[in-house]
C-alpha cells in the first residue's frame, strides 16, 4: 500500500473525533475500533445507529481506499441486530467482496467486545481514476 494513503487514513478527521483506532489494514480489508461513550448515546440510552454506521462506513471507507485508485461510496445498506451499550468497545471490519476497474463491493460486520454482533452492512463505492 502507498504510505499516502495511510497516512490520509490516520488524518481522517471525522474518525478521530469520534475516537475510532485503526486494527488493521490490507488491501480490500480494514478493522476499526470505538468505545462507546455517554455522548454517543440515543434516546433509549443505547449507542446511536449514527455511531454504529460511522464505525462501519470508516472501515468501509478504508478499504476501498487501499489501492491506488480513489474510491467513492455511492451506496451502503446497513442493518441494526442488537444495542451498543455504553462503555461497549466495537469493531468494525470492513471485506472486499469484489473489484473491477469502476465499482468494488463490501461486506461490513460491527461487533462488541464479546464477539456478538451489533450490525451488519454492505457497501459499494465507485473508483475514479488514479490518484
Amino acid at each position: 500500500m502507498d504510505e499516502k494513503i495511510i497516512e490520509k487514513i490516520l488524518n481522517d478527521p471525522f474518525a478521530n473525533f469520534l475516537g475510532i483506532s485503526i486494527e488493521e489494514v490490507a488491501e480490500g480489508f480494514a478493522k476499526v475500533s470505538m468505545n462507546i461513550t455517554k455522548d454517543m448515546l440515543n434516546i433509549h440510552n443505547t449507542a446511536n445507529g449514527g455511531v454504529i454506521f460511522s464505525l462501519a462506513d470508516v472501515a468501509f471507507a478504508i478499504a476501498s481506499n487501499t489501492y491506488d485508485q480513489v474510491a467513492v461510496g455511492i451506496n451502503v445498506n446497513i442493518n441494526f441486530i442488537s444495542a451498543g451499550l455504553i462503555d461497549d468497545y466495537l469493531v468494525a471490519t470492513a471485506v472486499e467482496v469484489t473489484k473491477n476497474s469502476r465499482l468494488g463491493f463490501y461486506h461490513m460486520n460491527v461487533e462488541n467486545k464479546k464477539g456478538q454482533l451489533i450490525a451488519t452492512a454492505e457497501g459499494m463505492v465507485y473508483r475514479k481514476k488514479n490518484r
